[in-house]
């Protein structure tokens, strides 16, 4: 069980009105996915099918249906059961995006798969091995922003700073679910299945790493690596996402680390028994290829995010931008690269 007094401080690290930003930039207010074509993602995979393999791969676009949705029907059209179905990561529903699933097929003849509405077959391509979740390179994001409060120049030179100083490199308010209810999950009396158990973990350790990330934009050391620290790819500094393996941070960095982590003993408990592997993750968001242009209607951002990344974080470092899809369903959105 996580402590009462931990989940409030993890709410508090899921609660992107209690967050801090990362630069001193004028906010703008406006309206994303008025339509699901004012919101489009292109999935690129960190490999290429070899063309060859028990795995057929399809390059699909689909419109108004979330990825696990799509991929149980097309397990269904092609006759084989959902555990043989993979994906490289969520995509939004509310949007137009294009993303590969993966369907075990063994042998050479491939079946006639019948796509549900709202999602096309692009293309196929045999591959030796299933499609897993993470094996992006990238997500290609273009991000039509309407009813702006300001002018489309102030955003845009808002825009540029964030392309050349980044943003931090939050989980986004959906890894934690509706109201945060995901980081509830392993108190759930009984036993979790593999999804929800998974959900649950990821939860948690996605709120303790924003809280550390609070903590260093707070401290303005957020963006430079500090003594001890184990630097990012691109020699930015980053958070701990916690789990076995000991941490070969020292210095300055151990200290900040062991000031936070140490605030939730049973939350680290937790996360040890389920034999999680200790990973590192950038501290700073850098969008590949930020733009900005004024379009007919509002301001069209396009940028490319690493696996991992959020758009709605990019975002929120540029102003508050209200859902359309959320505001008339409630629901929460995939608006990541994982």
């Amino acid at each position: 069980m996580v402590p009462e007094a931990e989940l409030d401080r993890l709410r508090c690290a899921a609660d992107f009105s209690l967050l801090p930003r990362a630069h001193d930039l004028p906010l703008a207010n406006g309206l994303i996915r008025q339509s699901p074509a004012d919101f489009e993602v292109i999935e690129e995979l960190n490999f290429t099918p070899s063309g060859e393999g028990e795995h057929l791969y399809l390059r699909v676009r689909k419109s108004g249906q979330n990825t696990r949705w799509v991929g149980k029907r097309l397990a269904d059209s092609a006759g084989v059961p959902y555990s043989g179905i993979g994906y490289a990561g969520l995509k939004d529903r509310h949007a137009v995006t294009e993303q590969w699933f993966s369907l075990q097929l063994p042998g050479n003849e491939t079946p006639e798969i019948d796509p549900p509405e709202g999602v096309e077959i692009l293309e196929t391509v045999r591959h030796a091995s299933k499609l897993r979740t993470g094996q992006v390179a990238a997500n290609h994001f273009r991000v039509v922003i309407r009813e702006l409060d300001t002018d489309p120049a102030v955003l845009c030179s808002a825009v540029a700073t964030v392309a050349e100083l980044g943003a931090p490199n939050y989980f986004g308010a959906q890894r934690f679910g509706r109201e945060a209810r995901n980081l509830e999950l392993m108190n759930r009396p009984g036993r979790l299945n593999r999804e929800a158990r998974s959900f649950g973990l990821s939860a948690l350790r996605a709120a303790l790493f924003n809280g550390y990330l609070a903590m260093r934009i707070v401290q303005h050391s957020w963006d430079a690596t500090v003594a001890g620290e184990i630097p990012s790819r691109d020699g930015g500094g980053t958070g701990l996402m916690w789990g076995t393996g000991g941490n070969r941070a020292t210095d300055r960095a151990l200290e900040l680390e062991e000031s936070w982590f140490s605030l939730f003993p049973g939350t680290l408990e937790i996360l040890a028994r389920q034999r999680l592997r200790t990973m590192r993750r950038s501290l700073v968001l850098r969008a590949g290829d930020l733009r900005c242009e004024a379009c007919e209607g509002g301001v069209e951002l396009r940028f490319d995010l690493p696996r991992g990344a959020f758009a709605t974080v990019l975002l929120r470092e540029l102003g508050e931008f209200r859902d359309a899809s959320r505001l008339a369903t409630g629901e929460d959105q995939h608006a990541g690269s994982d």
